[in-house]
């Protein structure tokens, strides 16, 4: 389960940053062509997409928080 998890967690945290990455990126050409619209569309596209995905890498870093592998030692 927890290797289950480190694939999930990697994945979504790999894909919410290249979706970041690429919203910045067409936001910028927006920008370079003097095209707002182009801009904001970008942003309207991909920043909810991006936002699920960090919840999610998110809230599997929370649970893996809590497996033995994770858990320094000498804490409770």
């Amino acid at each position: 389960m927890q290797r289950l998890l480190e694939r999930l967690f990697a994945i979504s945290l790999l894909l919410s940053l290249v979706l970041a990455f690429i919203m910045v990126i067409s936001q910028l050409i927006g920008l370079i062509m003097g095209n707002g619209e182009w801009a904001v569309l970008s942003s309207e596209w991909l920043k909810q997409p991006t936002i699920i995905l960090a919840a999610i890498f998110s809230g599997i870093a929370f649970v893996l928080g809590y497996t033995k592998a994770y858990k320094v030692k000498g804490t409770s």
